[in-house]
Formats: C-alpha cells, structure tokens, sequence
C-alpha cells in the first residue's frame, strides 16, 4: 500500500517544485487548491521518484502524477493500490500534454473520456489588461457603465502596511455569502476562510474594488508557477452594473504590475454551470486546458 499523509502547509515548496516541473499549468491539483479545499475534499499525498501521488481513496480517485521523470512506478503504485480494494484505477486530471506521456504506455489498458466540466480557462495576461479588439467590445462598454456610476478604485489587500487590510475583504465576504444565502456555496466559504487564515503563507495576492466609498468586489489567488498566475476567487455584489469585469480588470493590472514574469491567467473551469461558462467563453480564452479522466478497462 502507499504510505499516504495528510496534506500540510510544509508540504508546500516540494509540491510547488512538482507541479512547475510537470509543465501543466493545470489549477485543479495546486498546493493552494489542494489545501484551501482539504476539508471539502480529504486529500491525502505521497512521493514516488520525482512524482507527486495525490488520492482520494473514499472516491476511489487518483490524479495523474504531477512531476518529472519516469511515470511508470507512480502508476504502477496506483494500480496495487486500486486492485488491492478490489477497484479498477481511476485517474482523473489528464491533460493533452501528460496524455502523451500516458498513452504509449497504457493506452491499451485505459478508456479515455473528456472531462470539460473541469476544463481550464487561460487567458493571456494582455488580454485582461487591456481588454482590446472587436470580440472584447462589450467588456470595454462594460466598463465605461461601471465607471459612469460613481467615483471607484481597486485596492490591493493585505494583512498590514497597505490601504486595507484582510479584515475589509472578509467583511465583504461574509456580506456577499449573507446576501447569496444559498447552502450549496457552504464548502467555497469554508475555502475562502482558510484562504484568509492563511493568506501571506499561501503567497495570496487579492484586492478589493469600490465604488462610492463602499466595497462592491473581492478578488484574490496566486502564482501557479513561473508563467501562470491562477484566479481562486472573484466575487461581486448582486445588482452592480460591471463589478466583475472591474474587478477582472484590475486585478489583471495589478499582478502584471507586480509580477512582470507572468504571462497567462488560469480562470480555472466552469463545473459545467452554464451562465458560468458562458461568462467564461465571452473573454474568448487563449487556451482551453482540457481534462481527462483514464479509467482502467
């Protein structure tokens, strides 16, 4: 059996160093993501040569290892595991890339089907930005609404030395949460409060914007690896014109600002919620990152 852990924030630079190294940009198996939502989720973790193993064995789920290196002992390991409960292996998190990688191995072994409900939206950064072209027309009148509706700006929040702090964007939180009401939205608050508990370790970077005088959007994520920079949360209140796009904006601005390396954004997938995707698909993303899922045959 494989020794799995559970996942701890001192895991955090080995993970990091595994998942640049995969060359993926995938947001779904980030150490952030993998610890603000651990108690949604229950990961555990382990190490194989220069591979990181994540299940989650109450599902009878694997992801695809993340890393470098030779990728035949880390699925051989899954495969003992899976086969020891009595379970054919299911790996989920594939992308075309690590498809490549899989498939002249065990091709013959696995059924492939597409996950696009899990599918990453990546935008280029000069998008974000500055928004231009024919396509992104509707977002540039977006703005012009937001901005003809009062005096606004877009501050960065962190724990001390800035113009707010954390406990401005939690407040906000918690107000967008209470005017939502909505049950199923119980497991992404409990992530953003880990987010907030944990904010500086993390290495989050978020802002606030407002609009005459009072917060109207949150914003917060960070560095994928050294090209990617993924967008964990954005809220806006119910009933302001063009908050999100605002705060889309901005917070593009103030990363590229900030970190001159990065070149895309991760605006992470959709769950298959269809205003969601069609928010998504109206920026026009520069690349789909399509998952996989590799069921054992």
């Amino acid at each position: 059996m494989i020794d799995w852990k559970e996942l701890e924030l001192s895991d955090k630079e080995k993970i990091e160093s595994r998942i640049c190294a995969s060359g993926c940009h995938g947001s779904d198996y980030s150490f952030t993501n993998l610890y603000i939502w651990r108690k949604e989720y229950q990961p555990k973790i382990a190490w194989c040569d220069e591979r990181l193993l994540v299940g989650m064995p109450q599902w009878n789920v694997y992801a695809y290892p993340k890393g470098d290196g030779p990728i035949e002992n880390s699925i051989e390991l899954l495969l003992n595991e899976a086969h020891e409960r009595g379970e054919k292996l299911l790996l989920r998190g594939l992308t075309d890339k690590t498809l490549a990688e899989f498939m002249p191995l065990y091709g013959d072994r696995f059924e492939i089907t597409e996950d696009r409900d899990n599918a990453d939206y990546i935008y280029s950064v000069e998008k974000l930005c500055n928004l231009a072209g024919r396509k992104l027309s509707s977002k540039r009148n977006h703005i012009k609404h937001f901005e003809r509706n009062g005096e606004w700006e877009f501050l960065r929040i962190c724990p001390s030395g800035c113009a707010k702090g954390l406990a401005d964007a939690k407040a906000f939180v918690d107000e967008f949460y209470k005017e939502k009401g909505d049950p199923d939205l119980a497991a992404e608050a409990t992530a953003i409060e880990e987010m907030f508990a944990n904010f500086d370790t993390l290495g989050f970077l978020g802002g606030l914007l407002y609009q005459n005088g009072e917060p109207v959007a949150f914003t917060a994520g960070t560095a994928l690896d050294d090209l990617v920079f993924d967008t964990h949360f954005e809220k806006a209140m119910p009933g302001v014109e063009a908050a999100y796009t605002m705060v889309n904006r901005e917070f593009a601005r103030m990363v590229a600002e900030e970190m001159p390396n990065i070149e895309y954004f991760n605006r992470e997938e959709d769950m298959g919620i269809e205003g969601l995707r069609k928010a998504k698909l109206s920026y026009h993303p520069d690349i789909l990152l399509m998952k996989y899922y590799a069921k054992e045959k």
